[in-house]
C-alpha cells in the first residue's frame, strides 16, 4: 500500500450542482470509516518524509474556501488531523469571482485570521497561485509571477515555508514544473499518467485523487488502492475535470 494523497474542495452544509462539494456529515464518515481501516493522516510533508509508511493519507483542500474552517476544520480536529490548504493569494478573504458554479452560489475564501489559526493547529499551506488562471499556455513571465508571487505573499504574511504548488485545473506540462523548480517549490500536484499513480514517480511530482459529492464509502477505498481498481477512479477524476474545463471557457470569452 503506497501513501495517498486525497483532494477535496468544499465541505459545506449548502447543496450546488457541481461535484466537489461534500456535506459536512459524509464527509465525517469517511473520515471515520477511513481511521476505521487503520489508516493515519498527515500534511504532504509528513508523507514525503516517512514514503515508507505504510498506510498513511495527506488531506489536501485546493481553493482555500471558509466552508473548510467551519465544517471540515472541527471534525478533523476533534480525530488530531491535520491537512494542507492550498491557497489563491488574490481571493483571501474574498469571494470565488474566478468560479463559474452552476447554481450561482459564491463562496467565500478563508481569511487571514482562519487560516492562521489552521497552521497554528498543525496545517500546512501551499500555493494554488495568485488568480488560479490556467498555466497551460501562458506566457513564461505569467507563469512566474504567479509561481514566484504567490509563494513569497503566503511566507511573509504567515512567517512559514510554502513548500508546495497546485496547478489550477490540473493542467500542467514541462515548463510550468521547471518553473516550480526554480521558484523553491519542493514538490507540485497536477494531473498526471496513470504510471504515476501506480510507481514510484519522479520525487518532485505529487499525484492526487479528487474525492467527488456522489463517492460511495467503496470508491474512496477505490482511491486508495494498488491495483486495478484505482484506474476507474483516475478516468472518473479526468471526465470531471474535463467538465469542470467550463470554468477556463467562461473566463476566456469575458
Amino acid at each position: 500500500m503506497k501513501n495517498r494523497v486525497l483532494v477535496y474542495h468544499k465541505v459545506d452544509v449548502r447543496p450546488e450542482l457541481g461535484a466537489g462539494c461534500i456535506s459536512p456529515k459524509r464527509f465525517s464518515q469517511q473520515i471515520e470509516h477511513l481511521l476505521n481501516r487503520g489508516f493515519e493522516f498527515g500534511t504532504l510533508y509528513d508523507i514525503r518524509k516517512n514514503q515508507n509508511k505504510t498506510k498513511l493519507i495527506a488531506l489536501t483542500f485546493d481553493d482555500g474556501y471558509q466552508n473548510v474552517f467551519l465544517y471540515a476544520y472541527p471534525i478533523l480536529k476533534e480525530f488530531g488531523i491535520p491537512a494542507t490548504l492550498f491557497l489563491i493569494t488574490n481571493f483571501l478573504g474574498a469571494q470565488n469571482t474566478w468560479d463559474v458554479n452552476l447554481g450561482g452560489i459564491k463562496y467565500q475564501h478563508l481569511t487571514i485570521d482562519n487560516i492562521a489559526k489552521l497552521i497554528d493547529n498543525g496545517w500546512e499551506i501551499g500555493s494554488h497561485g495568485v488568480s488560479h488562471c490556467m498555466l497551460a499556455g501562458m506566457p513564461t513571465s505569467t507563469i512566474r509571477e504567479e509561481l514566484r508571487l504567490s509563494k513569497q505573499t503566503l511566507e511573509q504574511q504567515f512567517m512559514t515555508d510554502v513548500r508546495y504548488f497546485c496547478t489550477p485545473f490540473g493542467k500542467l506540462n514541462r515548463q510550468i514544473i521547471c518553473e516550480a523548480q526554480s521558484a523553491g517549490y519542493q514538490g507540485i500536484c497536477g494531473f498526471f499518467p496513470f504510471k504515476y499513480y501506480k510507481e514510484n514517480p519522479p520525487d518532485f511530482i505529487i499525484p492526487r485523487l479528487a474525492v467527488y459529492s456522489f463517492d460511495t464509502l467503496r470508491a474512496l477505498e477505490r482511491k486508495l488502492a494498488n491495483n486495478w481498481q484505482i484506474r476507474f477512479e483516475i478516468i472518473k477524476q479526468n471526465v470531471v475535470n474535463f467538465c469542470a474545463n467550463g470554468t477556463v471557457i467562461v473566463h476566456n470569452l469575458k
